[in-house]
């Protein structure tokens, strides 16, 4: 075929080629300014399990009403709400049509208190720092001895290194599964200098040394029957003896 010979079919494909990534920029820029137009921020609702109030978590969030729906960084604005508000849990943040944004908020519970350079700190299960308190409060709580946090912020995670790091994640099991047996509001303090057995005392009366850090839950519920069958005015000793076995050592 001669190349200079005119073929409209030819400049019909040149065309659609043209066209075609152009019509879906115009499309995207339609469905954008729609949503710009129509979808804002009319309603913020707070499903709230937390001792701060709706306001509080709803300024912290810095999401405002008449904010673009699509737009909203749920991010940060989960970010900012752990930011400002220490004592928060787990926050979940969700937009529904057609302007609708809800926050669900857990706080976070105090679980024990350790005395950093002479400030007593209160901790939630998960090791994150909630901030400083007073001696009274702090007491009605288990006091974490021998974790030794690099940096002390309020609304964050303890900051450790070296053998801190084992000692925390031993600290965060055992709070959690004394919690799980309802045995913490018996613990007086948890000792976690050795990492490989720690230890904390029971109802003023009972040294536990709970072993190397396996299946903690188990031996907490091994526990609760332990102590159960020993006299309320006997005090000692309880060892881990591994299986389902805790010995006991009157004093």
């Amino acid at each position: 075929m001669d190349e200079n010979v005119f073929n409209p079919q030819s400049k019909v494909k040149r065309r659609g080629l043209y066209y075609g990534p152009m019509t879906l920029v115009l499309i995207f820029l339609v469905i954008m300014i729609v949503l710009s137009l129509f979808f804002r921020v009319s309603e913020i609702e707070v499903v709230n399990a937390s001792d701060y109030s709706d306001e509080q978590i709803i300024i912290a969030s810095g999401i405002e009403k008449g904010a673009n729906l699509f737009f909203v960084d749920r991010f940060a604005a989960a970010s900012m709400i752990f930011s400002d508000l220490p004592y928060m849990d787990t926050i979940s943040i969700q937009r529904q049509l057609p302007g609708k944004i809800i926050i669900q908020a857990e706080g976070s519970a105090p679980a024990a208190y350790m005395v950093v350079d002479g400030d007593y700190w209160f901790i939630d299960r998960t090791g994150k720092m909630l901030g400083v308190t007073s001696v009274l409060q702090a007491e009605k709580f288990p006091e974490i001895r021998n974790l030794e946090p690099l940096a002390t912020i309020a609304g964050v995670d303890m900051v450790v290194e070296g053998t801190n790091v084992q000692r925390l994640s031993y600290t965060t099991e055992l709070i959690s599964a004394l919690q799980a047996e309802e045995l913490i509001d018996h613990i007086r303090w948890i000792d976690v200098k050795d990492a490989g057995n720690p230890s904390l005392f029971y109802d003023d009366r009972l040294t536990v040394y709970f072993g190397q850090m396996e299946n903690t839950l188990y031996k907490a519920a091994l526990l609760r029957d332990a102590v159960e069958s020993i006299a309320s005015e006997d005090s000692g000793t309880l060892s881990y003896a591994g299986g389902n076995a805790w010995a006991f050592s009157p004093d």
